[in-house]
C-alpha cells in the first residue's frame, strides 16, 4: 500500500491517503505520478486519524484495519491535482539519518579512511523535511549544496534493544530521500557541523509517498539513481551498504528509545558532487530527481531564497 500526505487545491490543512499504483509502481518517471488515484481519508466519511503520524501510533491491528477499510473505497482524485507533501510532513521528532554507509561512498570520500567499525548515526531537524518540490537555498547559507539519494525506513514499532528480528518487524515502510547537504558547513568549519550542514530547512525531502514493507520483499536488492538536469550522477543498490537496514535499526536501538513514526535515512552511495573532480553543486533552476526501486521518484528544484 501507498500511504501519502497531501493539499487539496485552495486548501491550507494538509491531509493524507491511500494511492491507487499501478502493479509494478511508476518507475522512474515523475510523469507517471500526475495520473495516479488517491483515496482521501478526510472525506472518506470514517473515523480516520488525522494524519499519517498519528495512524502509525495507533495498536498494529487498529491501524491494519484503518488501511484495509481505506483499500475498499474508489479513488477518485488525482495526484496531478494535489500539493503533495513528505509522508510525514513534520515528524514528531528529528530525523535519524547514517554516514558512510555505502562502500562506494566511503572509497570516494576523502573524510572516510575506511568502511566504520559501527555505524555513525547524526540527526536532521524537523523543519528540514519537505515533500516533492522547490527547496529555497539562501547563499548566505550555503554555496556548496549536494545531493544524496538515500532509501528511507518509516517505524511502525519501537522500543529498546530490539533483536535484529525485531529491528525488521518494526518497519512499517519506505520512502525515497534526498539527503541534501551544505557540504561548506558540514566540512568547511574548522570544527565540522553535520548538524547544521544537514538541517537547513527544506534539506530534508522525502517522497513521493511511503510505501508499506510488504511491497519491498528485499530492501536490501534496491536500485537507486539520481539525476541533475537529466544527467545521471549516483546508480547503486542497498547491496552496496556497509550496515543493512535490521542491523542499523538494532544497533540504534541500544542507545535510543525507538518510537512508531521514526524516520531512518540509511546512507548514500558514491557520485556525490562535493567527492567529483572538479566538485560539483546545486545552484538555482537545478532539477533533482532522486528514484529508489519500488518505491517511487522523488523531484527536487533548488530555488534561490529571498533576501532578508
Amino acid at each position: 500500500m501507498h500511504l501519502l500526505s497531501f493539499r487539496r487545491p485552495g486548501t491550507t490543512t494538509p491531509t493524507w491517503g491511500v494511492a491507487d499504483v499501478p502493479d509494478g509502481g511508476v518507475g522512474d518517471d515523475p510523469g507517471a505520478l500526475a495520473g495516479v488515484k488517491i483515496v482521501d481519508a478526510s472525506g472518506a466519511g470514517g473515523p480516520y486519524p488525522p494524519d499519517v503520524a498519528t495512524l502509525l501510533e495507533l495498536p498494529a491491528a487498529e491501524r491494519d484495519a484503518v488501511l484495509a477499510g481505506l483499500a475498499t473505497l474508489p479513488a477518485g482524485l488525482a495526484l496531478g491535482e494535489v500539493e503533495l507533501l513528505a509522508p510525514i510532513p513534520r515528524p514528531r521528532r528529528n530525523v535519524f539519518a547514517v554516514g558512510a554507509n555505502y562502500r562506494g561512498h566511503v572509497e570516494e570520500s576523502e573524510h572516510s579512511a575506511g568502511p566504520p567499525a559501527s555505524p555513525i548515526f547524526f540527526t536532521k531537524a524537523t523543519t528540514s523535511v519537505t515533500g516533492p518540490g522547490a527547496v529555497a537555498v539562501d547563499p548566505a547559507l550555503s554555496t556548496r549544496v549536494d545531493w544524496e539519494v538515500e532509501l528511507a525506513v518509516v517505524l511502525g514499532s519501537g522500543g529498546r534493544h530490539l533483536s535484529r528480528q525485531e529491528a525488521a518487524d518494526a518497519v512499517f515502510g519506505y520512502t525515497t530521500a534526498n539527503d541534501l547537504s551544505a557540504r561548506d558547513q558540514q566540512h568547511g568549519r574548522p570544527e565540522g557541523q553535520w548538524f547544521l550542514g544537514k538541517s537547513l530547512d527544506g534539506f530534508c525531502p522525502l517522497g513521493p509517498w511511503l510505501v508499506t514493507r510488504d511491497e519491498v520483499p528485499d530492501p536490501a536488492a534496491l536500485r537507486l539513481t539520481l539525476t541533475v538536469n537529466g544527467a545521471l550522477k549516483q546508480d547503486s543498490t542497498t547491496a552496496d551498504m556497509v550496515f543493512d537496514v535490521p542491523a542499523l535499526i538494532a544497533e540504534l536501538s541500544r542507545f535510543v528509545t525507538l518510537c512508531p513514526g521514526d524516520i531512518l535515512l540509511t546512507g548514500t552511495p558514491s557520485g556525490v558532487g562535493d567527492a567529483r573532480t572538479p566538485p560539483e553543486y546545486l545552484a538555482p533552476g537545478d532539477r533533482v530527481v532522486a528514484h529508489v526501486d519500488g518505491v517511487g521518484p522523488l523531484v527536487t528544484t533548488i530555488v534561490a531564497a529571498e533576501g532578508r
